[in-house]
């Protein structure tokens, strides 16, 4: 597979295989074309329907009952039809029996060298066996068939660790037959394995030369330089940008970055805004200027009605569960849980399943009082996380606190069950306990839990 850089499933793989080799030897050497069996010599009608029913049975999935009829194929002609090799190795593949695959599709090889089509299969059961060296060994064959199997000896390269080598082969596929999406996608997240942005560097640059007024490559090497922390170099790179484009919004976000640096804090914030505001601009460069914007603010709090306003510019633009998580912590730890709640619900909407978000979200809806809204994110959570005694307690404090104490006391029943090794959970457990009996009227069963109480505590 010349795409096959991430494909892994070999079924898929070998049913995506095109049948040149069984093609050509039913159309040139077909032992059951009556015009052919006087060149090929006698074969006998046992051979015929073995063979015939092995295909049959393949075709239904009953793989290991088309091996055996091959089986009788090959002890009847064991050299004089190599499709036989290849049509049991496949088989096996289908089994997951890689070793016999390997072998059968060697046996071919030794019979009929230099077959596209079986080296193609070969080098993806070794792939699949993680015999990088014999993959390696394989693919290289393959090569001078296509140029473009060098993107399957990159795949092998990637998986070994050789980042560089397989930017190599990347390089060369490009000057070869020109560049693609995938293989630039490919590229990118090699440079990222390898860690050699100084490489990554050099190669925008390269293409900057050849195309000095490609925006794409002037943002490219914008990005690269801001995640290194070289705000100069990002800053350079946005003015001969601006040469390009002088209206370019990607400049901004070296601009942010190079003001604030240089204390020149209004014009960082301008530069924030148009970056917020353009259509322009990814949502995860968004993200990335309001997330620095707000460690800043962290440090600077006059400049909070700021932030204020770029959150609302953003909310408008992105909507992005991670940069509500951030807000909320930001306002948790200024003491500020009004303003951190509304983000940790907008999170929430964008990532409802999350746990750890319908935690937080619930707890904090319990500390501001809003008993409501904590019980429904408990009631529903609990469709989704059965056995999670936090939901539980959660629910039941929220409904102890609307007086509803039958309902509080079935679902801490349950929730209790589910504490393992957690005496201050089990502490509040029971102390929620109490006060849902005691409110719905069964003062003794309240002392029996509240008993229990004093006891743990007593422990601790």
């Amino acid at each position: 597979m010349k795409k096959g850089i991430y494909i892994l499933i070999l079924t898929i793989a070998f049913t995506l295989v095109k049948d040149r080799a069984y093609g050509q030897f039913l159309k040139e050497a077909n032992p059951f074309a009556d015009e052919n069996v006087d060149d090929l010599g006698n074969v006998s009608d046992d051979f015929q329907t073995s063979f015939f029913e092995a295909l049959k049975q393949k075709g239904i999935e009953n793989y290991e009952r088309a091996i055996m009829e091959l089986n009788k194929c090959i002890s009847m002609s064991p050299s004089s039809h190599p499709i036989l090799y290849f049509e049991r190795g496949k088989n096996h593949v289908f089994l997951k029996k890689y070793d016999e695959a390997a072998l059968d599709f060697n046996k071919f090889l030794e019979l009929e060298p230099n077959n596209e089509d079986v080296l193609e299969a070969l080098y993806e059961v070794y792939f699949q066996q993680r015999d990088y060296d014999a993959a390696e060994a394989t693919v290289k064959n393959l090569i001078n068939f296509d140029v473009q199997y060098k993107e399957d000896l990159a795949r092998i390269y990637t998986s070994t660790k050789r980042y560089n080598e397989a930017l190599d082969l990347i390089d060369e596929l490009d000057e070869e037959i020109g560049t693609d999406i995938y293989r630039d996608r490919l590229k990118n997240r090699l440079y990222l394995l390898s860690g050699d942005t100084s490489r990554q560097v050099k190669a925008i640059e390269k293409n900057i030369a050849s195309n000095p007024k490609s925006e794409a490559e002037y943002l490219k090497l914008i990005l690269l330089y801001s995640e290194q922390g070289n705000t100069q170099k990002a800053y350079e790179t946005a003015l001969e940008l601006q040469k390009v484009n002088p209206y370019a919004d990607e400049v901004h976000l070296a601009l942010y970055k190079f003001n604030l640096n240089d204390n020149k804090i209004d014009e960082a914030i301008s530069s924030m805004q148009k970056v917020l505001e353009s259509t322009r601009m990814s949502a995860a460069a968004k993200h990335r200027v309001l997330n620095d914007f707000v460690l800043f603010v962290n440090g600077n709090p006059q400049y909070e009605p700021q932030l204020e306003k770029a959150i609302a510019v953003f909310d408008t633009q992105v909507g992005d569960s991670n940069i509500y998580q951030e807000l909320a912590s930001y306002y948790i730890k200024k003491g500020s849980k009004d303003k951190a709640l509304p983000y940790l619900k907008k999170a929430l909407q964008s990532d409802p399943e999350n746990l750890e978000l319908i935690k937080n979200t619930s707890l904090l809806l319990l500390d501001s009082g809003s008993f409501k809204d904590a019980e429904e994110i408990a009631a529903n959570a609990l469709d989704l996380y059965p056995s999670q005694p936090l939901l539980y307690l959660t629910y039941g404090v929220a409904l102890n606190n609307q007086g509803k104490f039958k309902a509080a006391i079935d679902q801490l029943e349950l929730g209790v069950d589910y504490v393992i090794d957690d005496v201050k959970m089990e502490i509040d457990f029971y102390q929620q306990l109490g006060d849902a009996h005691k409110g719905d009227g069964n003062a003794s069963t309240a002392s029996k839990y509240y008993n229990k109480v004093e006891q743990l505590k007593a422990q601790g």
